[in-house]
This record gives structure tokens, C-alpha cells and sequence, in this order.
């Protein structure tokens, strides 16, 4: 087919649809889910090594086991999105919260240490606020 020769991503998801073909075809019929697991994440390491869509499998790799594995429902894989993004924000947000409470803090004249402990920022992360201070004259 010209259009698979001519996009690489393409290519590289027909290689690796293909690995997936041959190798569920080698499963005994009786086989375990972790079985077909096992021979799964085989398949994502050989084109991960072959660098066949390298970067996606790296980033992607579970998600796609998952869909491989379980039954996808496009449904339920767009609420699962929706409360990571939510919790995401939400862990975004305590951050941000974090960093005012941790600012405010040292224009009080509070001691890093002690910011970090009560923030639950690294210390290294209160210093690097208290370097953006502007100096009190």
C-alpha cells in the first residue's frame, strides 16, 4: 500500500499489529489472561527495542495492555480520563496553594525549614521561592 510506505507512524503501527497478530496466533487456545500478558508485553519490548513506535509504547504502554487485555469501552476510557484530569487539577490547585501559603510565609520572616514542614514542600523548592523575593531594605 503507498500510504503505509509513505508514513513511517503507519508503518511502525502495522509492524506492531502484526508482531501482536503472530504472536497471539503462537498462544495455546487454553491460554491464561496472564499468558497473553506475558506475550503482550513481549511484544511491546521488541518494538520498543526495534524502535517501532518507540516513543507511544514507552508513554503508552499499559494503556495499550489494558485494551489489548480488557474489554475497551470508550465510555468508561473517557470517564477515566475526565478523573485524572479532575484529580490532576486538583493536585495542580494543593500545589499552588502550597506556594502562596509557602511565600507568604517568608516575607513573614519564617524559617525555610519550617515552611517546608508545615507546607509540605521540598525544601529545596522553598528556597528557590525565597531566591524570587525581592530583598527587604
Amino acid at each position: 500500500m503507498p500510504i503505509v510506505k509513505n508514513c513511517v507512524i503507519l508503518k511502525e503501527y502495522c509492524e506492531f499489529i502484526e508482531m501482536m497478530l503472530k504472536e497471539k496466533a503462537a498462544l495455546p487456545e487454553n491460554c491464561t489472561k496472564e499468558d497473553a500478558q506475558v506475550a503482550l508485553e513481549n511484544v511491546i519490548r521488541e518494538c520498543i527495542s526495534k524502535t517501532i513506535l518507540k516513543d507511544y509504547l514507552t508513554r503508552k504502554g499499559t494503556e495499550i495492555m489494558n485494551m489489548f487485555l480488557d474489554e475497551y469501552d470508550y465510555e468508561t476510557d473517557i470517564a477515566v480520563k475526565q478523573e485524572e484530569a479532575k484529580e490532576e487539577g486538583i493536585l495542580e490547585g494543593t500545589q499552588q496553594k502550597a506556594i502562596e501559603t509557602a511565600i507568604a510565609l517568608l516575607k513573614e520572616g519564617d524559617s525555610p525549614e519550617k515552611i517546608a514542614r508545615c507546607t509540605g514542600l521540598s525544601l529545596e523548592k522553598v528556597l528557590e521561592l525565597q531566591k524570587q523575593l525581592p530583598e527587604k531594605e
